[in-house]
């Protein structure tokens, strides 16, 4: 097997070569578990997103792999968040439903509790994720903020994922459809 070795915040990791259901072959960035990691990138974007002054009230991520690193945002910000879901489960009352698609899950729908919806309604919220890739899932988040009544005023990631020509270039940040996007460090295309 192939592997990348990723370096981002004073950190190493080898990252194994796989391919996506579209054929795209990606970097395999988990970051589940991985607390030093989680922890200083945590630290960084909840900096990043402090100051720029765009404002957060709340965070929202989707599950699995934006959930950790949502939480240590929030920890470092003194908010909460929320989680889009893939599966409806039963706890979840008065669910609500939104289209979402990403590089490694392909179409989905995401479902929320009206509790947790409730949350972000007239809400500043910034959208925190692990990797940054086509902007597919940041499209369908900007779409449910649409459609739900908040702003979603950033997006957060650990890693952007670009081309190898473009890494570097940019050093803080980036807006994309309008939104700035905040982000640790770059995870080359494949």
């Amino acid at each position: 097997m192939e592997y990348f070795t990723l370096n981002v915040l004073g950190l190493t990791r080898e990252l194994p070569i796989l391919e996506t259901p579209k054929g795209i072959k990606i970097a395999g960035f988990n970051p589940v578990g991985d607390m030093k990691l989680l922890e200083s990138a945590g630290k960084d974007l909840a900096r990043q997103i402090k100051e720029s002054g765009v404002g957060c009230e709340i965070i929202l991520t989707t599950e699995l792999k934006g959930l950790p690193i949502a939480q240590e945002v929030a920890r470092e910000l003194g908010v909460d968040y929320v989680a889009l879901r893939k599966e409806l489960k039963c706890y979840m009352a008065n669910a609500r439903q939104t289209a979402g698609e990403s590089i490694t899950s392909g179409k989905t729908n995401y479902f929320i509790s009206e509790i947790d919806e409730n949350k972000l309604v007239g809400k500043k919220v910034a959208f925190v994720d692990d990797v940054f890739s086509t902007g597919s899932t940041f499209k369908s988040m900007l779409s449910y903020a649409e459609k739900a009544g908040f702003t979603l005023t950033c997006s957060a990631t650990i890693l952007k994922e670009d081309s190898k020509d473009n890494i570097g270039k940019i050093k803080s940040g980036f807006i994309y459809n309008g939104v700035p996007n905040y982000f640790s460090g770059y995870l080359p295309l494949q």
